[in-house]
């Protein structure tokens, strides 16, 4: 998307309504055209303004290049605020075509005019409506190729991470591919308020997706970086997984609701609703596991499905805000806080396990060959730890200050720090990498600024 809408823009779209407003309100009392076409451009007016309201009032957003997203989603108030639109501009040339026509020659030979006014309007908004779905059709817009970085050494972590930028209501979005501290590609994409990147159903593709704003599900080839598949959703995600043919995404239908919708092969196996708000989605057969947090609580609810989306057991959980789950040694374990939650599916048992430290925030899992690494975040510090199939801690790495996310990659652990001059600082924050047996500092580099936001990142390996 390029620059927001100039100022003349603005200033003319508020000359207009004032303009018609008058206009209006002078030729209802006046009578020269039929009263109801007068009354109808008043009402148009206001009703214009305020359907448009929370567009014009969202401070740095371009309320036209947004209102033209919102078009080519099916928004209602998107394609009412047209057909008033619409109207008005043909009220307009209804006023020009009857200027002097009083005498009752001049009104025939109007009337006659008035005809090429409808013809106009209908021929414009045909034009409109192909300009509107044809403004999505390229994601991706630019992609900023950089000479490749040099050999890495043995030592250095192997992958690629990608780190996303973006902006609720803004139209253009980013991706930097970055080779260690090394930037590989800089991606501009069309896509409003993704906040969200994963991997998936291949090695080479990115899954991106927003769990507030966004209506819309892509997947990117990041080797040739084009878009593989885009979908239009009903309401934002706040939960999405594509791992081979199963596709699993929760979507946020209202402050009451969540549907989940669970899919194989590109076929629909079963939609449920659930309760807000679902966090997790796990599937580890023969059941599907869903967490929902009851935020009012501090609480979750553990909801184990079979392969049909019957509920099988409902579990009532001390514990919220999960983060990851992960099957370990045939047990359910969820990284939620203040404990970690550990359910034997045999016996539906749950049992918690804590640091001694209620302020602890369990983050993500890991299971590597007999062990389980779990990252946490507690006040001050974070870290990361392992423990064995008996929940015993055998390794214990602590930070000095707290990550802003991490990520588990073959033998690393990536965490992402915020920069210590916050807004004024020239990086959007401080990648470090370290091995994940020994704790020692493989690598770090400072994260480049975009125009927007740094949402997440993502670490995925070579393509081969």
């Amino acid at each position: 998307m390029g620059p927001s809408a100039p100022l003349w823009m603005s200033m003319l779209y508020y000359l207009m309504c004032a303009a018609t407003l008058l206009a209006g309100v002078v030729m209802l009392m006046k009578g020269t055209v039929r009263r109801w076409y007068s009354l109808a451009a008043v009402l148009a007016v206001p009703l214009l303004f305020l359907n448009n309201f929370h567009t014009i009032a969202r401070v740095g957003v371009d309320e036209f290049g947004y209102w033209r997203q919102s078009l080519a989603e099916g928004q209602w108030w998107a394609w009412l605020s047209l057909a008033l639109f619409l109207y008005i501009i043909w009220y307009w040339g209804l006023l020009v075509q009857r200027m002097g026509g009083e005498e009752k020659g001049e009104v025939r030979a109007w009337r006659k005019r008035q005809r090429w006014i409808w013809v106009w309007v209908v021929a414009v908004a045909p034009v409109i409506v192909y300009w509107v779905q044809h403004s999505d059709d390229q994601v991706v817009s630019s992609v900023r190729a950089y000479e490749p970085s040099e050999g890495r050494s043995a030592n250095e972590p192997p992958g690629r991470i990608f780190f996303l930028y973006s902006h609720p209501f803004a139209r253009d979005s980013y991706i930097v591919e970055m080779d260690g501290p090394h930037v590989r590609n800089l991606v501009t994409l069309q896509a409003v308020g993704v906040s969200q990147l994963s991997h998936g159903s291949s090695t080479k593709e990115l899954l991106l997706w927003s769990d507030y704003a966004g209506r819309h599900v892509y997947r990117l080839n990041r080797d040739t970086w084009t878009l593989v598949d885009q979908e239009t959703v009903s309401s934002p995600l706040s939960f999405a997984s594509l791992e081979g043919e199963w596709e699993i995404r929760s979507l946020n239908q209202d402050v009451n609701t969540h549907k989940l919708e669970v899919r194989k092969g590109g076929k629909l196996l079963f939609s449920k609703r659930f309760p807000p708000y679902v966090l997790q989605v796990l599937r580890a057969e023969p059941h599907f596991y869903v967490f929902a947090d009851v935020m009012e609580k501090e609480q979750g609810v553990l909801y184990v499905l079979d392969q049909r989306g019957s509920v099988v057991k409902e579990i009532s959980l001390l514990t919220s805000f999960a983060r990851s789950m992960a099957v370990f040694h045939d047990h359910l374990v969820i990284a939620t806080k203040p404990r970690l939650t550990i359910v034997d599916p045999h016996s539906w048992r749950v049992t918690y396990w804590d640091m001694g430290r209620e302020e602890t925030q369990f983050d993500q899992l890991y299971v590597k060959g007999d062990t389980l690494w779990v990252s946490y975040v507690q006040r001050g510090k974070s870290g990361w730890l392992a423990l064995n199939d008996q929940f015993k801690v055998m390794e214990k790495h602590e930070l000095s200050s707290v990550y802003w996310e991490a990520r588990f990659r073959g033998d690393y652990v990536y965490a992402l720090f915020e920069p210590q001059e916050g807004d004024k600082a020239d990086d959007a924050g401080e990648m470090n990498i370290f091995h994940l047996r020994t704790g020692q500092l493989a690598a770090k580099f400072a994260v480049p600024k975009q125009k927007h936001n740094l949402q997440t990142f993502h670490v995925m390996d070579e393509i081969q």
